[in-house]
């Protein structure tokens, strides 16, 4: 009768292994997810920014026009990006509970919290950009893309930090024993 119930608790025991050891490959897959859709935010913020630059300070409206609409489609894929990334955080950050790594959980909440960020700066300068090319005047038009430019700066530097959280996160999911962290 021992012999059973202590094969019944290896059983168990395995099972549940396996169980943490699934949810927690899940969970590094999702915060990869995370990290790569912060650096295509990140990447997007950094490839309108010259066309940002010219639509906010260049002297001739059609010039200030055309630019503005090249901001306005590549700030569309950057705010869908970080919307995803907030859901995929959001997932993730579940996940990491799962995994029981208090390193992994809290660099997964700091991926998530700049996540949030960036969308919320992404989609107000989103905003600020289709207020811009709305804009009658040059004068509107560039006070809007003033905006929109210190917006998608934030945006950028949220989606960056974001990116580090996440890679940190992933890399700390690890229940090797041998697992070197470099803050203990």
């Amino acid at each position: 009768m021992n012999k059973i119930k202590t094969c019944l608790k290896v059983a168990v025991l395995c099972i549940t292994s396996t169980y943490v050891h699934a949810q927690c490959e899940v969970f590094k897959s999702e915060i990869s997810d995370v990290q790569h859709y912060m650096q295509q935010v990140s990447q997007l913020s950094d490839s309108l920014s010259t066309s940002a630059e010219i639509a906010a300070f260049d002297a001739s409206l059609t010039k200030a026009r055309k630019n503005t609409k090249t901001v306005m489609l590549l700030m569309g894929q950057a705010v869908n990006a970080a919307d995803e990334a907030v859901i995929l955080a959001s997932e993730a950050q579940y996940d990491s509970e799962s995994c029981g790594l208090a390193e992994a959980i809290s660099y997964t909440i700091d991926a998530e919290k700049h996540a949030i960020d960036t969308r919320d700066f992404s989609a107000e300068a989103f905003e600020n950009v289709k207020s811009a090319a709305k804009a009658r005047n040059l004068g509107n038009l560039q006070y809007h893309m003033r905006i929109a430019q210190r917006l998608i700066k934030e945006a950028q530097e949220s989606a960056d930090a974001s990116v580090y959280a996440a890679d940190n996160a992933h890399y700390s999911c690890s229940h090797d024993q041998n697992h070197a962290s470099l803050e203990k």
